[in-house]
C-alpha cells in the first residue's frame, strides 16, 4: 500500500544555481524521503516525472553550451 503521496518537494537552493542542478536536488530529496523501501505506482510516477524534468533541464543547458 502506498503512503499518503507527499507534494512535490521545491529545492531549497539558491536562485544563481542551475536548473539541472535544482532538478536533481528535488530527485534527491523525493529519494529520500522513501529510502528503503519500493515505490508505489504513484510515486514511480511522480519519480518519472522528476526525471523528465531533470533531462529538459540537461538537454537545455548542452543546447547553451554547444
Amino acid at each position: 500500500m502506498c503512503p499518503t503521496p507527499t507534494p512535490p518537494q521545491a529545492a531549497l537552493l539558491s536562485p544563481s544555481t542551475s536548473s539541472t542542478d535544482q532538478a536533481n536536488e528535488a530527485i534527491r530529496v523525493f529519494l529520500r524521503a522513501r529510502a528503503g523501501r519500493a515505490l508505489c505506482p504513484a510515486e514511480r510516477a511522480e519519480y518519472g516525472r522528476l526525471l523528465g524534468v531533470y533531462t529538459r533541464a540537461l538537454r537545455g543547458e548542452m543546447e547553451k553550451a554547444a
